[in-house]
């Protein structure tokens, strides 16, 4: 399950990235906050396949589809 799987207003907490990102990419993620143990909120599903809006710690983040995919989560009762 992935961060694009995530229902509105459901949690779910960070497993891994996808071993496929570019090393940048996971880099400025894992600065971000998206690391394994993390628990993240999503907020907001936008219409049409448009960005997510998750909630990281005390951050909130608008998140593309592509990019959400490649977010691994569990999620969390």
């Amino acid at each position: 399950m992935t961060i694009w799987d995530l229902k509105k207003r459901t949690k779910a907490e960070i497993t891994n990235l996808t071993s496929t990102l570019p090393t940048n990419l996971s880099m400025r993620l894992a600065e971000m906050g998206f690391i394994e143990g993390q628990i993240v909120h999503c907020m907001k599903r936008t219409p049409f396949s448009g960005p997510l809006v998750i909630q990281l710690q005390d951050c909130v983040y608008s998140i593309e589809k592509d990019l959400a995919q490649q977010v691994h989560v569990s999620p969390i009762q």
